[in-house]
């Protein structure tokens, strides 16, 4: 199983069914209601590592976050 840790690019899973590439902030943690992973866009992450600064991301359910390296979760799988 890959694990999500920061610095992974993911691919975040939008209302819409879209598969975002973004750059993970932090691995799974635990949310006010369920797990999430902070994510971000590449050029934030590409600005932020320049400044020497933490990336701004959001948080994302961690079920619909998942390795961009070729592993694929679908809404059935964990």
């Amino acid at each position: 199983m890959t694990m999500i840790e920061p610095g992974s690019k993911v691919l975040a899973r939008s209302a819409f069914d879209e598969l975002l590439e973004r750059r993970a902030v932090t691995g799974v943690q635990a949310g006010h209601d369920f797990p999430v992973v902070w994510v971000c866009p590449e050029d934030e992450w590409q600005r932020a590592q320049a400044e020497g600064r933490t990336p701004e991301g959001l948080p994302w359910p961690a079920e619909y976050v998942q390795p961009a390296n070729g592993a694929v979760l679908g809404p059935d799988k964990p």
